[in-house]
């Protein structure tokens, strides 16, 4: 009995520091809903977003790939008109993309940098005037995620990191929208490019 005792701590043992688990939290801003910005054809303005990023990667002990769960929060407020049922808007949009993701990062000195890609759920919640709850929409659809980082080594434990990150909402139904094939609809399938400044801090290492 001692020897299977012993024989799991040692397992355990293994397990926990033959790894590495980092934490990170962010903030920055960018820009939403891309195509939809640039089309001359539709009278919608989104503003600058709020982007707050919270991250947990695992790595294993001398490799360069790692695994890493992520989720991203975008609010932004947006007015002009929804062509779709010629409402005024008003309101605000708020999204949560949760996302699993495989990153690579190479280590030279002080400095760090690596990419990441993956995919993930959005959650996005789009009231179209401001003080009315009630014309609530709510939707979800996958989504694919492509971004990098740069981290400079603060200390033992703390980085600080820049983490630029594409966001590409419904990739399906937007290829269809690009190519004709669907209609576009307001806010939904679109990409987002934004840039995020935060610090990282090493759980295990």
């Amino acid at each position: 009995m001692k020897r299977i005792i012993l024989s799991v701590l040692a397992c355990w043992t293994l397990t926990v520091f033959g790894q590495k688990l980092d934490f990170s939290l962010s903030a920055g801003t960018g820009k939403t809903y891309i195509f939809e910005s640039i089309d001359k054809s539709v009278n919608v303005n989104y503003s600058l977003p709020m982007s707050l990023m919270t991250e947990v990667k695992f790595t294993p002990k001398n490799k360069s790939w790692g695994v890493k769960l992520r989720a991203h929060q975008l609010q932004s407020s947006v007015t002009g008109e929804n062509w779709e049922n010629k409402s005024p808007l008003n309101g605000y949009i708020n999204s949560l993309t949760t996302s699993l993701l495989l990153e690579n990062e190479i280590t030279k000195g002080k400095f760090s940098y690596g990419l990441n890609f993956g995919m993930g759920l959005t959650k996005e919640t789009v009231q179209q005037q401001q003080y009315n709850s009630f014309d609530k929409k709510n939707s979800s659809y996958a989504s694919l995620i492509f971004g990098g980082h740069l981290s400079y080594k603060l200390s033992k434990d703390f980085d600080f990191q820049i983490l630029p990150t594409l966001n590409w909402q419904d990739p399906f139904k937007t290829i269809g929208v690009l190519t004709g094939n669907r209609k576009a609809n307001f806010a939904g399938e679109d990409l987002s490019a934004l840039i995020n400044f935060g610090i990282r801090y090493r759980i295990l290492q």
